[in-house]
């Protein structure tokens, strides 16, 4: 079953792109106003870059139909529960971001991913995630003048 699967990998890709453009087109022309060239709307970015993304997935699905099913090389040696672990993380960074916060949510998250990755020591990713953590706040907070979330307790 998972030979199959990633014997055809390309093609689910292209495929899933496609839909994705398909449905981000569907909810910007329900959701969204364009605008004009002159005058653009909320709905004007969306909307070009769906009409873009569902172009080039669908020259890419007709490529990938005609070529010859193989295991891309790249996903040959992927090691699948580090991949399930680092989906898990950000899957548990975007609900946790209200719970705890942004900034300790970001420095808890990139610090498992970079321990995750290989990173060696402690020291190291405790610093890079505490440095990158505070400048993403600061530069959203002072620089873009946004909200970020915060926990009550922070």
């Amino acid at each position: 079953m998972k030979e199959k699967v990633l014997q055809r990998m390309n093609k689910i890709v292209a495929a899933l792109l496609l839909l994705i453009g398909v449905v981000a087109l569907t909810a910007a022309l329900r959701d969204l106003k364009f605008g004009s060239f002159a005058k653009p709307q909320a709905g004007f970015a969306p909307i070009i870059f769906s009409i873009g993304l569902i172009i080039f997935s669908a020259i890419n699905l007709v490529i990938e139909l005609f070529r010859k099913n193989s295991i891309p090389e790249n996903l040959k040696h992927v090691d699948w529960k580090k991949w399930f672990l680092y989906m898990s993380i950000c899957i548990a960074y975007v609900f946790f971001i209200k719970k705890i916060g942004f900034t300790v949510d970001t420095f808890l998250c990139l610090l498992m991913m970079l321990k995750l990755t290989g990173q060696r020591g402690i020291l190291k990713p405790l610093i890079i995630s505490a440095v990158f953590s505070v400048i993403l706040w600061a530069l959203f907070t002072y620089a873009m003048n946004v909200a970020l979330p915060a926990a009550d307790w922070f």
